[in-house]
Order: C-alpha cells, then structure tokens, then sequence
C-alpha cells in the first residue's frame, strides 16, 4: 500500500531513489497514462490507445506496456527495454498533492514521496538533498516533470473533450495468435476512428490544425504500428517460459 508524505529536507534529507526500472522496483501494470505533450516521444515506442472512466464518463490516453493485467513488456531484470520512459513512469515514487487552504482560502501543491515504494533508500541511489539542504540536480528534475503534468491538465482535457465533441474515439478489440494455437484477445480500449476524422468539416480540421491537437490525432495513428512489436514481445515471453 502506498504511503505519500510531503517531503521535506530535514525528515527526509538521508533519502536516496534507486532509478533503475526493474521487476523488484516498478509495479508491473499493462497501462500507464500517456500525456499529450509527450506523444511525440510515445509514438516511437508504445501503442497509444485511450481508456473509459466508466464511472466519470471521460477518457484518457494511455500508453500500452502489456497485453494483458500486471503485464508490461518493457520491464526486464535489465532494466527499461525502449529508449524512452513514459513520464508518469519516470515521476515514480514522487507524486503531486495539495495542502490548504491557506490564508487566502487557496490549496496550494505540494511534493509527495511513497516511502513505501522499493524505490526509496538510504544506501542506495540517487539523493534527493544537497548536503546544505537543497535540492539535488534529480529532485529538481522530477520536480520539473510533476510541475508540467500539473500545468498542463486542462491541455490534456481539452484534448480528450475535443475528440469526444467530434466524435472521433471508436472501441476496438484485437486477437492475437502467440504460439500458433493459444489465442488472445485485446479489448476494453478506444483509438482514433479514422473514418469519422476524415469525414471532418474542413472548419473542424483548421480548428483542430491551429489548437495542435489535430498533430496530437496523427501521433496516436501513427503509435498504431507499435502494435507488432508489443506483440513480438508478448511471443517472445510466451516462447521462453514454455
């Protein structure tokens, strides 16, 4: 179970974070949440689909790690196996909350860290605190990375509630044959339906153009071709443990 506290360089200034990505370190999950501001890096790499809030009724793009629960492709004992870690992976175990209000009746963020996460040492790792008390050269950067997740939410939300008014998210499923005779089938996700973005008015598509979410659209088609190889690797993994 996770155990956030607001960090701070006195209670925590012996801390250090283990930053490789392995098994014993990262919870192995199928998905993570994929941020439009960096699917021109996820493109390259993972399969970009969107996931149902059944219970909000929103959506949210979501970077493919596995093909099936507790599943991801990309962890080894070697570490991360693609040249670029998703943000909401690489943020672990820092996190952002909110403390307040304050006199002025406002919440204010506030850095978090999961001290129960395998990541977290005092003999390993990188250190969070200079030895005068201030931030290390990593805490800035993880700090920067919750900074611009944070500022960038209502970004985020309006690009999912622009494909939502424009109708262009369709479900699909995907069966996959692993060694010829077991079969799989992916389903419970969304992706771009290509028939309804070309069927577009052209004062759609120029809204989308000059907002740069229409590029964001031609990223998530594009991450499609990433299917293979999360599925050479799900083979592979079959193939290795029969």
């Amino acid at each position: 179970m996770a155990n956030p506290v607001a960090l701070n360089n006195i209670a925590h200034k012996d801390l250090r974070i283990v930053r490789q990505h392995t098994p014993a370190l990262n919870e192995s999950l199928m998905i993570t949440l994929a941020l439009p501001f960096e699917f021109r890096r996820l493109q390259h790499e993972y399969p970009i689909v969107f996931y149902k809030d059944e219970q909000k009724q929103s959506f949210h793009a979501v970077a493919l790690l596995g093909l099936q629960q507790n599943e991801n492709l990309y962890l080894t004992e070697a570490g991360w196996d693609a040249s670029y870690v998703p943000l909401m992976i690489e943020r672990q175990p820092f996190l952002i909350g909110m403390r307040g209000p304050d006199e002025q009746g406002e919440s204010q963020p506030v850095l978090l860290v999961d001290l129960d996460s395998p990541k977290v040492s005092e003999v390993e790792g990188e250190p969070l605190f200079l030895p005068h008390g201030g931030h290390s050269e990593y805490l800035q950067q993880v700090t920067n990375i919750l900074n611009a997740i944070r500022e960038r939410e209502a970004e985020t939300a309006a690009f999912h509630q622009a494909l939502i008014e424009h109708d262009l998210l369709e479900s699909f499923f995907l069966d996959i044959s692993l060694d010829g005779t077991d079969k799989h089938r992916l389903a419970g996700y969304y992706t771009i339906n290509e028939d309804k973005l070309r069927e577009l008015e052209d004062s759609a598509v120029l809204r989308l153009h000059h907002s740069g979410m229409l590029q964001l659209i031609h990223f998530v088609l594009a991450s499609q071709a990433n299917f293979a190889g999360l599925i050479e690797r799900k083979r592979a993994q079959v193939g290795a443990s029969s």
